[in-house]
């Protein structure tokens, strides 16, 4: 497998895509602090508090991750199985399944890294500077940070789910600008449930059940593409 993701990393380069992971750290960590400082000036009530400015936060990160990974598949596995670049993987002596699942492990490491530094990150920062010279008024208890963690593991978990989803409709149609279409429609649905209701042991269970649904999504591609002919 380790074999399978260096040549991915041979095929594919991914500097483009670190390029993008740096411009949405600065982004969201900038976002986080705008939300904020507007809070405090317009005495906005509604974001007051550390739990909805943070959920509002997990909201965006949610959405631009899903979008973000789908547009990574698009390139390594929609363009890469199109008919004159999917002559070119076949003749490899590796087994299709083995190739493609080497695809997924190398985007779903990379969307968790980039996740994890865009959220966790910008949030031990603000962590940080709010224990030192705060923005708002509250407090920053051991149960709000958990909780973070946690809702970046189902987070992370969700996008896995949508993008496969998402993958798998797009790799039918053969069509890049289907697969963002659907992730974006799915990302803003499932988005507003996460960020509306938060983590709890229902909305776990549902996000398992997505994951598992994803899963066969991948499955049926994967199935798909060793059935191909070319």
């Amino acid at each position: 497998m380790k074999t399978l993701i260096k040549l991915e990393l041979k095929r594919n380069k991914l500097k483009p895509y670190y390029i993008a992971l740096a411009v949405i750290f600065a982004a969201m960590t900038g976002f986080l602090y705008m939300i904020a400082t507007i809070t405090k000036v317009e005495h906005e009530i509604e974001f007051m508090n550390y739990e909805n400015i943070l959920r509002l936060h997990r909201g965006v990160a949610f959405i631009v991750f899903t979008v973000f990974s789908v547009v990574i598949y698009a390139k390594f596995i929609i363009e890469d199985y199109s008919q004159k670049r999917a002559l070119l993987l076949f003749s490899y002596p590796v087994s299709r399944s083995k190739m493609f699942m080497a695809k997924l492990v190398l985007v779903v490491g990379f969307i968790t890294f980039g996740y994890l530094l865009s959220t966790i990150v910008p949030n031990a920062l603000f962590f940080l500077t709010e224990s030192l010279f705060p923005i708002l008024s509250g407090h920053i208890t051991l149960t709000l940070v958990l909780s973070q963690i946690i809702n970046a593991a189902a987070n992370i978990l969700a996008i896995i789910s949508v993008s496969f989803i998402a993958l798998r409709i797009g790799f039918i149609h053969k069509s890049v600008s289907t697969t963002i279409v659907t992730a974006i429609i799915l990302s803003a649905v499932l988005g507003n449930v996460l960020t509306g209701l938060g983590v709890n042991i229902y909305v776990l269970i549902g996000v398992i059940l997505l994951f598992a649904i994803g899963l066969i999504f991948a499955f049926s591609t994967s199935k798909q593409i060793k059935e191909m002919e070319v």
